[in-house]
């Protein structure tokens, strides 16, 4: 499974209105971490991430298909990272666990459901998550 190492994984989080303001991305032994983004610093972290991601020939995420990517690509569709090819846990838990049907990302950091997410800790459970399954039997 050495070709996980080729899989970078995004996560983001978001206001209700669209305003990222943290982004993680984990590749190989680095982190990029950035927080307290504002409207007016997003595209200078984009372009930092752009540049973290360029050696990443996948993209990981759990719904980096229809949230993170799209929020980034709403802010600047020139970005090189959004043409790499992307691999949605959330779209493959279902193939891969069919008699389980849960399909969120399990955030055992989450004491509370409303405390607020860890975009680290997610990104890092994304690459778990697709690691169960690829492992389970039904995406290799």
């Amino acid at each position: 499974m050495d070709w996980l190492n080729d899989l970078a994984s995004l996560d983001l989080e978001s206001t209700k209105n669209g305003d990222i303001f943290a982004i993680t991305s984990v590749f190989r032994n680095k982190t990029f971490h950035k927080s307290n983004i504002t409207p007016t610093t997003i595209q200078s972290v984009l372009c930092d991430l752009n540049e973290f991601l360029s050696d990443a020939p996948y993209l990981l995420g759990h719904n980096l298909l229809a949230h993170d990517l799209e929020l980034c690509r709403q802010v600047d569709s020139s970005l090189a990272f959004l043409q790499k090819p992307a691999i949605d846990t959330l779209l493959l838990s279902p193939l891969a666990f069919p008699e389980n049907p849960y399909h969120r990302l399990v955030k055992d950091y989450k004491l509370v459901r409303d405390s607020p997410n860890d975009p680290l800790a997610d990104a890092r459970i994304a690459l778990s998550l697709f690691a169960e399954e690829w492992l389970g039997g039904v995406l290799n």
